[in-house]
């Protein structure tokens, strides 16, 4: 694996972090101050949760089967998220969007059930950790949507065609260790969630 090139990608996509990062802290404006008009949205979504939480219910181990519930869940997901992006990048905008509107309005309903400190409490563990990667997986769909839609807008010119091409093999060179990277944070991340974060939140 390359971590050079991986490293110096990412030095290149100073604006993809910061355009990822503002399209999540508007979704997370959108879901605190807007829930209403997203009802049916936010709805089906935290009913997809609940529905996957209870699924690890009659497990022996809960707090095992919560770790990897949350594991797959965020590492499958941002993944698919990096590949999805080759569809000129609308599937991470979104992907972005629509969590930060479940965190903004979930953020928001339990400072109002429970407190703020509640809320810091039980996202703050491994937001830290999950929140970045998130972004960053999709700071990096977004991206590899820019390549594709630049190499078949330079399709017609042979010198800007070569130029891209080389800068989409670079990309590509460095997402196995930038997964890899984003896999390991997740993991730990997930520990935190099922063990620190649960300990939080029942106390």
């Amino acid at each position: 694996m390359n971590w050079k090139n991986a490293f110096t990608q990412m030095k290149l996509m100073k604006h993809y972090f910061i355009a990822s990062t503002l399209v999540f802290v508007t979704g997370i404006v959108m879901g605190a101050l807007y829930s209403s008009q997203f009802h049916a949205f936010i709805n089906g979504q935290l009913e997809a949760l609940k529905q996957i939480s209870d699924s690890i219910a009659s497990k022996p181990n809960q707090q095992w089967s919560l770790f990897w519930l949350i594991f797959w869940n965020n590492a499958s997901k941002s993944l698919l998220i990096i590949a999805l992006g080759l569809f000129f990048g609308v599937f991470p905008l979104f992907f972005l969007l629509a969590n930060g509107l479940l965190l903004g309005y979930v953020c928001t309903v339990s400072a109002q059930k429970q407190s703020w400190l509640y809320v810091i409490k039980t996202i703050l563990p491994h937001g830290i950790l999950e929140i970045p990667a998130i972004i960053v997986a999709c700071a990096f769909g977004l991206r590899l949507g820019v390549i594709v839609l630049k190499m078949l807008l330079s399709a017609l010119s042979p010198t800007r065609s070569v130029k891209t091409r080389e800068q989409f093999l670079l990309f590509i060179k460095a997402l196995l260790p930038v997964s890899v990277m984003l896999v390991a944070v997740l993991f730990v991340a997930a520990l935190i969630e099922s063990t620190l974060t649960l300990w939080l939140a029942r106390g």
